[in-house]
């Protein structure tokens, strides 16, 4: 460290100029003070000295303090290559926010201290405070104290904006999380290691983007011996190394302390005793961080092959294969698809080639280049191309961390897992209108039903073992734009594996540069949900938007405004463990956000002019819109140089726009391939002349005798589908139908089957047909329904529409349905069915 260097946090890191910096630290008193200095909570200064370089032989790089130290102290540390990170105390036992005095001293210790520790080289971190007791959380309610915390962190800010600032919470209050803390800081004693690797990444996912660090962990030598103490800080560090934590803080130093007016005598959770004799859990801890240059080693390192697909990507092509050229993982080739792109791609990748020529042990490097075939068929050629067990993906506007890959094979390598995915952080933006870009709805990101299990993970940071990529064929080349990652995570959920998240495994994604290319994604991303859509219908709501199980993390939450965060108190209260579940974007906000919420807010106009009761609705229904999106704007994260009052404009109008743009070419997707196969209408079931044998109008049975079910039947339907060129939906468990069929425009069909065994290897196998209407069918029927109201005088004219309207309706269902039904004939005749009409069913 030199005596101007300061930390920094990027995402989920501590660096120090360009580089990362892990925090390995020790608690340092507090010290009885001298009678000549009581305010000063440390030693005489020659034995700061001897306990300074004990520290340094032990590879620590900070002291936690819980007092505010003289400058001199401080510039001791500086000396010493050491930092401080500091606990300011004040009366967190007591009521606070009862008295204004009391406040206002409180506020008056933190600008003190910010002011005596301002701008000085070895500061790594303030935290303005420390455990504030669960019964006064209970009394305030967490949101009073936590808008009192943050309004202690803009004091510090103010005083030095590069000030760090965090709070130390516990267990008790886990969700204490100020808002506007620069890294997240927990004080956790648990002494089994699977309940504290399981606690860590239920934090690492409350840190959301941010660093976490841990605060105080220990055992005390009194009750146990110095052999378990030594064994629990082993596989302490190498989890929070492993768990991707940006560090941790061991209580404490020495067994000396003095607290509360009194030497604490009846605990020893030091490293070293009073008198500074290393016990023997110093000795293991100095040997795992004076390693710490590298990483925990794996169990194993498989080889990796990471796919970067990249059309047109030469604005920032070069610096992703530089950030993978340099990864820390010891085994693995990065795979280039170039899928026809025309700018400058191509020269870009002749210079990354020529520059890393001189450099040794290099990772292999394949350049392919194919014609423009969509981001899945380049997914699919870079997975061919690919010799690794692990295939990892990324894009090419993604910086990768440098223990990315690392971070991911030991989450696959921990868990039960066919794929894994990390976060994708957005870096600095390059101005105000990238950073509200950046903040908008609607960018990638990951989606959790658990800490550690995924329901989602997007495609810019995502890997998985080849096998299960090649179980279920690769990715499918109709998602051109977006689209196949979710495609594939369901695919893969669907046959039963998991998904694994690792928080610490970080790409920086770059979002859209300006507007109009943002606009141009969210597009993309409303053509693919409507692909989507035809293959996993259970995963989509009514209006055609995704519908997840899971955490969407990534967005604003809406708990200050709207309603407040679940909190499970325990008994009273005072559990050991209050888990806080933060309530995601309430469903009203996305009910009056949508396309479909405006057209109905204009329609309502249109008809108000005739029935004067309903012309204030319309401004209610607006104003309810511009409410969602005024939530959003105010709760969206802006980087602090570029929020400004225009900013927050901007981001209103992207807020208010952004789900119009995704619906409008969700809906025009989805017309567009919602129609009759052209193979089906060019010809006629062959096999039968399309004959069809009914039970009923919507039934029909096929018996055998060589013990087959409706699985069979279902298993040859689905290839007959396929061969025609039918969209449509399986059903995986959560339907009361097998089969969802989107014929054209107007109708759907729900297929239900049924068996009926009759001894021995009879079996009867029934297929009933649900049609179903439309959305876009619903809406004619109310737009002529609503003309019927507005238009009385004429009402004849509009009913004899409706009823040729609805007469082609009918018409339209009645053949859809047909024609399937001679599908399911000539499936039942290849699997050797005999079908059964009326006649047949009424001699049985």
């Amino acid at each position: 460290m030199t005596s101007t260097q300061r930390l920094e946090c990027r995402a989920k890191f501590f660096f120090l100029g360009e580089k990362k910096f892990h925090l390995q630290g020790v608690t340092y008193g507090p010290f009885r003070p001298d009678s000549n200095t009581p305010d000063i909570f440390l030693p005489a200064e020659e034995k700061i000295k001897r306990d300074l370089e004990i520290i340094r032989q032990l590879g620590a790089n900070t002291l936690r303090l819980y007092h505010v130290p003289p400058r001199w102290f401080l510039d001791l540390l500086a000396e010493n290559q050491l930092y401080a990170l500091i606990t300011v105390p004040w009366q967190q036992h007591l009521t606070f926010l009862d008295h204004r005095k009391t406040r206002h001293d409180i506020q008056h210790r933190i600008r003190r201290a910010a002011e005596q520790c301002a701008n000085h080289p070895a500061l790594m971190a303030l935290l303005i405070g420390n455990e504030i007791p669960s019964d006064m959380v209970r009394w305030y309610g967490a949101k009073k104290i936590r808008n009192f915390l943050d309004e202690l962190i803009a004091i510090v800010k103010n005083q030095d904006a590069n000030t760090l600032v965090s709070y130390a919470a516990y267990p008790t209050t886990e969700y204490l999380i100020p808002r506007f803390a620069d890294f997240l800081t927990y004080n956790v004693y648990l002494h089994r290691q699977t309940d504290f690797q399981n606690y860590l990444a239920r934090l690492q996912n409350l840190a959301e983007e941010k660093p976490l660090i841990l605060g105080e962990f220990g055992m005390d030598t009194q009750r146990h011996t110095q052999a378990e103490q030594a064994e629990m800080l082993t596989w302490h560090i190498e989890t929070v190394i492993r768990s991707g934590l940006a560090g941790t803080i061991l209580f404490s130093f020495t067994d000396e302390w003095f607290t509360g007016g009194h030497d604490i005598t009846d605990w020893e959770f030091g490293l070293v005793t009073r008198d500074r004799s290393p016990k023997l859990a110093y000795h293991t801890v100095q040997k795992l961080w004076k390693n710490s240059s590298s990483l925990v080693p794996l169990p194993q390192t498989p080889k990796v092959s990471i796919v970067v697909c990249s059309y047109n990507g030469g604005k920032t092509l070069k610096g992703a294969l530089e950030s993978l050229d340099r990864l820390t993982y010891p085994n693995y080739e990065i795979i280039l698809v170039d899928d026809g792109s025309t700018d400058n791609s191509q020269q870009l990748v002749q210079e990354f080639e020529t520059d890393r020529a001189q450099r040794a042990n290099k990772p292999d490097f394949k350049n392919i280049i194919q014609p423009n075939l969509g981001l899945s068929a380049a997914r699919n050629n870079g997975i061919h191309a690919a010799i690794g067990e692990i295939i990892a993906f990324t894009d090419s506007d993604c910086i990768a961390d440098r223990e990315w890959i690392y971070y991911l094979v030991n989450t696959l390598l921990q868990g039960d897992f066919a794929a894994v995915g990390g976060p994708n952080i957005s870096p600095p933006a390059h101005n105000w209108v990238q950073a509200c870009v950046a903040a908008a709805p609607g960018s990638p990101s990951h989606v959790l039903t658990s800490d550690t299990v995924a329901e989602h993970v997007p495609g810019c940071n995502m890997a998985y073992w080849k096998w299960a990529l090649l179980e279920i064929d690769g990715f499918d080349i109709e998602y051109r734009k977006a689209g196949d990652d979710v495609d594939v995570c369901w695919r893969l959920i669907q046959r039963g594996y998991q998904i694994g998240f690792s928080p610490s495994a970080v790409v920086w994604h770059h979002r859209r540069f300006t507007v109009k290319a943002y606009f141009k994604q969210q597009s993309g991303y409303g053509e693919a949900e409507a692909l989507l859509r035809f293959k996993h219908l259970i995963y989509f709501g009514t209006t055609g938007g995704a519908k997840w199980r899971g955490t969407v993390y990534g967005t604003p939450r809406f708990e200050h405004i709207f309603s407040g965060p679940i909190i499970y108190h325990g008994t009273f209260g005072m559990g050991l463990f209050q888990c806080i579940y933060p309530r995601q974007e309430a469903a009203w906000i996305g009910i009056v956000s949508s396309l479909e919420w405006m057209l109905f807010t204009l329609f309502i106009f249109l008809l108000s002019w005739k029935i004067e009761p309903l012309r204030l609705l319309p401004l209610i229904m607006l104003g309810l819109t511009l409410a969602a999106s005024a939530s959003w704007m105010a709760r969206a994260r802006l980087e602090p140089k570029h929020d400004s009052i225009l900013s927050r404009l901007l981001l209103l109008y992207l807020a208010l726009t952004q789900p119009w743009v995704r619906s409008w070419a969700r809906y025009f997707t989805w017309l567009k391939h919602k129609c009759t196969p052209r193979k089906v209408i060019a010809s006629k079931e062959t096999s039968l002349q399309g004959k069809v044998i009914w039970i009923t109008p919507s039934q029909q049975a096929f018996w055998n005798e060589q013990g087959k079910t409706r699985q069979t039947l279902l298993d040859k339907m689905l290839t007959l589908l396929e061969d025609e060129g039918w969209k449509y939906s399986i059903d995986v468990g959560w339907s009361n139908w097998d089969l969802l069929i989107f014929g054209n425009r107007w109708w759907h069909l729900k297929i239900k089957t049924a068996n009926e065994f009759h001894g021995g290897p009879k079996v009867l196998t029934r297929v009933i047909y649900q049609p179903k209407l439309t959305a876009f069918s619903f809406i004619i029927l109310i737009f002529i329904l609503s003309l019927l109201l507005v238009l009385v005088e004429k009402s004849a004219y509009v009913f004899a529409g409706t009823a040729l309207v609805m007469v082609f309706l009918l018409y339209r269902g009645r053949r859809f349905q047909k024609r399937i039904a001679a599908l399911t004939e000539a499936a039942a005749e290849q699997c050797q069915f005999f079908s059964l009409n009326k006649k047949t069913m009424n001699q049985w």
